[in-house]
């Protein structure tokens, strides 16, 4: 219990800080636990999407000439064991491969996921007259899947709770995500709509992959702890923004 406590404090103070933002013209009833819910269904299907991915690469890796061989649970066994020592090999084709794979079913499909999620109860509830109100309902959804990420990674391990409560980076992600939104809606340009989904996609994969590139060898350590740092220093940034942006109303345009 004292696990759990530890890892959400900061997101919760974030989401506290986001209602008070919404204090002069709040959201209309239950708006805000819808938006916690879709971050929450947003996560939990992008799990299993990503599952069911991962299944098909590997199918994919041990080819119909492995599966015609898997007679028996010990063949089944050994081959796949084969196949998770060749996959720890580094290699450039490896390290592409994993990236892309990273890329794909990781980033794309959860900032996929966390945008529709956002989009559709903003519009269902007409909750984003201006790009300020946008960037928020994106920041909520993004807290709410970092809440229960904080919940499932940090139970049993009060070091790992800490490092969550330090780490709000779907936070960060939503942030970035719910900027390029408004800038496309304030520009008229659907490209931006793209970089909303992509660019956070993009980084939330580099800081999975440094990961694991590091459970792969010890050699990536320092990669490791340079995106750990970049994603901090990127998270503070958009804290700072945040506020400067409410305080100053310079995102208070209408959509």
């Amino acid at each position: 219990m004292l696990d759990v406590l530890l890892a959400i404090p900061v997101s919760v103070a974030l989401l506290v800080w986001i209602l008070r933002m919404k204090r002069w013209n709040p959201f209309p009833r239950f708006t805000f636990v819808k938006l916690l819910l879709a971050g929450w269904v947003a996560l939990m299907l992008s799990g299993i999407i990503t599952l069911i991915g991962g299944l098909v690469v590997l199918l994919a890796q041990i080819g119909p000439e492995q599966i015609a061989q898997m007679k028996d649970a010990e063949s089944a066994v050994k081959i796949i064991q084969e196949i998770g020592k060749a996959a720890k090999t580094v290699t450039p084709d490896a390290i592409v491969f994993g990236f892309i794979r990273t890329f794909v079913l990781v980033g794309l499909v959860e900032e996929v996921l966390k945008f529709l999620g956002a989009k559709i109860v903003m519009k269902k509830e007409g909750v984003a007259p201006t790009w300020m109100d946008a960037v928020l309902c994106f920041a909520i959804v993004g807290l709410s899947s970092q809440l229960i990420e904080d919940v499932q990674y940090s139970s049993g391990n009060i070091g790992v709770a800490i490092f969550r409560a330090l780490t709000p980076f779907h936070f960060t992600f939503a942030v970035i995500m719910g900027y390029l939104y408004g800038l496309g809606k304030v520009r008229g340009n659907k490209s931006y709509t793209l970089a909303a989904i992509f660019c956070p996609a993009f980084i939330h994969a580099m800081y999975d992959f440094s990961i694991n590139l590091l459970k792969r060898s010890d050699v990536f350590v320092f990669f490791n702890l340079a995106m750990n740092a970049a994603m901090f220093i990127l998270t503070v940034v958009m804290i700072v923004k945040l506020r400067k942006w409410h305080k100053e109303g310079t995102l208070d345009v209408y959509i």
